[in-house]
């Protein structure tokens, strides 16, 4: 008997700090839907009238300037009686994200992801840090890895973000977790798309200076400081499902700012951002649970350095103590201690990093001043770094979208 393609969401409207869509009984349920779908939100419970559920590519639709999304979207009868529903056919040309909203109130929706239909592996984006106010900003930055230029505006966070939050990125969706003083607030964007992040969920521990890793389908969350003390707590989430993260197990000991790289298969978190600055870099193996052990050790023993990855080899560039212009890089497959790849533009400290799988961009950072400064490497090469472009804003402990384009 062939599997049905068509599948029925139950709408109805709760009272929830205001009028809220409840979607199958869960309130501003988040909705994954898959492309050769046809999906059909029953708003025919009472409970609809005067609500008409419709779609958007903007979170909140007209009530934020959005417009609203029609393509293969058809609706029928009246919200609130019976036979009263709108249907959205999903294909591989839908929008990877899409937000459900109520035309007449706001507040009401909440968010789809459209699982496999589209991603960007070549979008690096900068997340937050702080600028020469001084002041922690929550702006998102974008620019293309595989050409060289200035990088623009994406939206924001839906909170400023100090140095060091938590970067977990697969080809599609990038997380970022915990910020100063100490949060636990992950938000996420979609690297296909323009605009401001949503709320994904929290880590089990508030956090500042954490650091992410991740492959297509799990983000690991390392590290950190809740003060007085770093963190050893070792997160993980799902990336495609939103929700809160759960426990992974332990790093090999309390740390934080922690240089990160990623295969799809490994995860390594190198050095140490407090005295005396371990070189030591930690390994997991990400769909598995339990706690991390020793790789190996970079070449320099430092912390808040940028750190990113193809699907073969990681580089981390930069840190502190002082200022540094040393790229140290590992084979991830392979235990053992970090060669010299070739020097920064600029000797910095608390930068981001980003790749393509061939391509290494590291952006931001203290000089010690405020750094707008882009640089570039080739991944499977060892040079020195070329300037690429330069960030809207000089910006110091930005955290990058790491290396979410090895994720072949």
């Amino acid at each position: 008997m062939a599997r049905s393609l068509t599948f029925t969401y139950t709408v109805t409207v709760v009272s929830s700090g205001g009028n809220k869509y409840a979607i199958d009984g869960n309130t501003q349920q988040y909705v994954t839907l898959f492309p050769g779908g046809t999906y059909k939100f029953d708003q025919a419970d009472s409970t609809n009238s005067g609500h008409p559920l419709r779609f958007s590519q903007t979170n909140g639709g007209s009530h934020s300037g959005g417009s609203e999304y029609t393509t293969g979207v058809t609706t029928a009868g009246t919200p609130g009686n019976s036979g009263a529903y709108t249907q959205i056919e999903v294909t591989s040309a839908t929008p990877y994200v899409l937000y459900y909203y109520c035309t007449n109130h706001s507040g009401m929706g909440g968010a789809i992801d459209c699982v496999g239909v589209s991603d960007n592996k070549d979008r690096a984006c900068h997340f937050g840090g702080e600028d020469s106010s001084p002041a922690y900003t929550n702006a998102v930055e974008y620019w293309s890895i595989s050409t060289t230029g200035n990088a623009n505006d994406f939206g924001d966070l839906t909170r400023t973000v100090s140095g060091g939050a938590a970067v977990m990125a697969n080809n599609i969706k990038g997380c970022v977790a915990g910020t100063s003083p100490s949060e636990a607030t992950i938000d996420s964007i979609v690297f296909e798309t323009r605009g401001n992040a949503i709320d994904f969920g929290d880590l089990t521990v508030a956090r500042a200076a954490a650091s992410g890793v991740a492959n297509k389908v799990r983000g690991v969350a390392a590290g950190g400081r809740y003060a007085p003390a770093q963190k050893n707590e070792i997160d993980f989430i799902t990336i495609p499902s939103a929700g809160n993260a759960t426990d992974f197990g332990d790093l090999t000991s309390a740390k934080r700012g922690l240089g990160t790289a990623a295969s799809p298969t490994r995860g390594l978190f190198s050095g140490e951002g407090d005295s005396p600055n371990s070189a030591q870099i930690d390994y997991i193996t990400i769909m598995t649970t339990g706690n991390s052990a020793d790789f190996g050790d970079l070449t320099v023993g430092r912390g808040f350095m940028g750190g990113t990855s193809s699907s073969t080899r990681g580089l981390f560039a930069g840190g502190a103590p002082g200022l540094s212009n040393v790229i140290d890089y590992v084979t991830i497959a392979t235990l053992g201690n970090a060669t010299d790849f070739g020097n920064l533009t600029v000797a910095r400290t608390l930068s981001g990093g980003a790749s393509n799988n061939t391509r290494a961009a590291f952006s931001g950072g203290a000089t010690p001043s405020y750094s707008n400064v882009i640089d570039y490497v080739t991944i499977g090469s060892t040079s020195n770094a070329t300037d690429f472009g330069d960030l809207p804003t000089a910006t110091t402990g930005p955290t990058g979208s790491n290396g979410h384009g090895g994720l072949q």
